[in-house]
C-alpha cells in the first residue's frame, strides 16, 4: 500500500539510518557517507512515499523530484527494507504507472551504480516497459567499500512507456 512519507517521516528516518554500514546499502546514496533523509513538508518540487504492509509496517521508500517546467520526474530512487518482497515490487510499479498516468510527466530517470546487483532489474525493467540507458560514466563515486564505482544513468519517456 502506498502512503506520503510525510506521515511516517521519523519511522523512515530510522530505518534509514540502521542502513548507514551495511554495505549491502551502499549503493542506494551512492557516496562513502550518507545524511538523514529530506523528506519535506509539501509535495511542491519532490514526491516521497513509502510502501506499508497491511499492518502498518514500511516496507520500502520511494522518491523523486519534479521539475513542471520539463515535466520531469528527476533522481527516482527507491530502497527496500524488506528485501524481495513482492508487494513492495507492485507499489514500486506503481508509482512508476502514477507518475505518466496520474501526474502527467514526461519523463521518469534515475541512475544506477554500475555494480548494484538492482541493475540488472532495472535492465529487464526498461527492455519490457520502454526506455533505454542513456549514459555510462566511469568510476564517478566512492562508495563505503573504497572503490571508485561507475554509474549508468536510465530514462523512460511517457510516450515509451509501455504497461
Amino acid at each position: 500500500m502506498i502512503k506520503p512519507a510525510q506521515l511516517y517521516k521519523e519511522e523512515i528516518k530510522k530505518k534509514y539510518i540502521e542502513t548507514w554500514y551495511n554495505e549491502e546499502y551502499m549503493y542506494y546514496s551512492g557516496w562513502s557517507g550518507v545524511e538523514e533523509l529530506d523528506i519535506p513538508n509539501n509535495n511542491y518540487d519532490s514526491h516521497h512515499f513509502v510502501s506499508v504492509d497491511n499492518n502498518g509496517n514500511i516496507l520500502g521508500y520511494i522518491s523523486y523530484s519534479v521539475s513542471f517546467v520539463t515535466m520531469s520526474a528527476d533522481r527516482f530512487g527507491a530502497i527496500s527494507f524488506d528485501k524481495g518482497n513482492v508487494l513492495f515490487a507492485k507499489d514500486l510499479y506503481q508509482i512508476i504507472c502514477d507518475i505518466f498516468d496520474k501526474y502527467h510527466l514526461n519523463r521518469l530517470c534515475w541512475s544506477c551504480i554500475a555494480d548494484n546487483p538492482a541493475i540488472r532489474g532495472y535492465r529487464n525493467f526498461i527492455k519490457e516497459h520502454g526506455g533505454r540507458e542513456c549514459a555510462y560514466h566511469k568510476q564517478i563515486c566512492k562508495l563505503m567499500d573504497g572503490k571508485l564505482h561507475d554509474d549508468v544513468e536510465f530514462e523512460i519517456l511517457a510516450e515509451e512507456f509501455k504497461r
